[in-house]
C-alpha cells in the first residue's frame, strides 16, 4: 500500500511564530503552489484524510476536489503558553529544559514530544492495509514522529526527519514491512 504524507503549505503566521494547535490558515499563494505541484502525483483512487487543522485541511481537500475525513489524532503539538509567541519571546530557561528532555519535557499549559507520538503511533498502528492508496495531509510534527517510528528511532529524535511545508514523504507499507521510500518528495 502506497502512504503519501504531505505537510501542510506555509502559513499566514507572520516568521518566528510558535505555533501547533493555533488554527491558522494557510498562505493562499503557498496553497496554490503546493497543490499544483502535488496533484499530479496523487493516484487517481486514492483515500484521503487529515488533521482538523484548517492549514492541513485546505490542502487535502484541494487535492480531493472536495471534503475529506479527518482525525484529531494527527494534530500538530500544542505549546500551551507559547503558542502564537515569537520563539524570541519564550523564555530561555524553557527552551533550554525542553531540550535537555525533547521527548518528556511539557511546555506550560501543552503537551510533550512523547504524548504526541503516543497519539499519532496510535493511529498510524490502526491504519488499515488495503489495495488503495491513502493521502494524509497533517503536520511537521505527526509526519516525522511516523518517520522516526518505522526508521527504529525515538520520538524525542523525530525532528531528525524535518519535512518541508507542502513536500510529501512515501511510505510503502505490506504485511510485515514498511519502507520510508521518499521524504521531501
Amino acid at each position: 500500500m502506497d502512504i503519501h504524507l504531505i505537510r501542510h503549505p506555509q502559513t499566514t503566521a507572520a516568521g518566528g511564530t510558535c505555533y501547533g494547535a493555533l488554527d491558522l490558515e494557510a498562505a493562499p499563494e503557498r496553497l496554490a503552489a503546493d497543490t499544483a505541484r502535488n496533484a499530479p502525483l496523487i493516484p487517481p483512487n486514492a483515500r484521503f484524510l487529515c488533521s482538523p487543522q484548517r492549514r492541513a485541511r485546505a490542502l487535502a481537500e484541494a487535492l480531493a476536489g472536495g471534503p475529506v475525513e479527518t482525525d484529531a489524532r494527527l494534530v500538530e503539538m500544542n505549546f500551551g503558553e507559547w503558542e502564537g509567541r515569537l520563539w524570541s519571546d519564550v523564555p530561555r530557561k524553557e527552551i533550554d529544559a525542553w531540550a535537555e528532555n525533547v521527548g518528556g519535557y511539557v511546555p506550560p499549559g501543552g503537551e510533550s514530544v512523547e504524548a504526541v507520538s503516543a497519539r499519532v503511533i496510535d493511529w498510524w498502528e490502526g491504519v488499515e492495509i488495503t489495495d488503495t492508496p491513502l493521502v494524509v495531509v497533517a503536520h511537521g510534527g505527526p509526519l516525522c514522529v511516523i518517520a522516526a517510528h518505522i526508521t527504529g528511532s525515538t520520538p524525542a529524535r523525530s525532528k531528525s526527519f524535518e519535512i518541508q511545508w507542502g513536500r510529501r514523504a512515501l511510505i510503502w507499507r505490506n504485511p510485515g514491512r514498511t519502507v520510508l521510500a521518499g521524504w521531501n518528495l
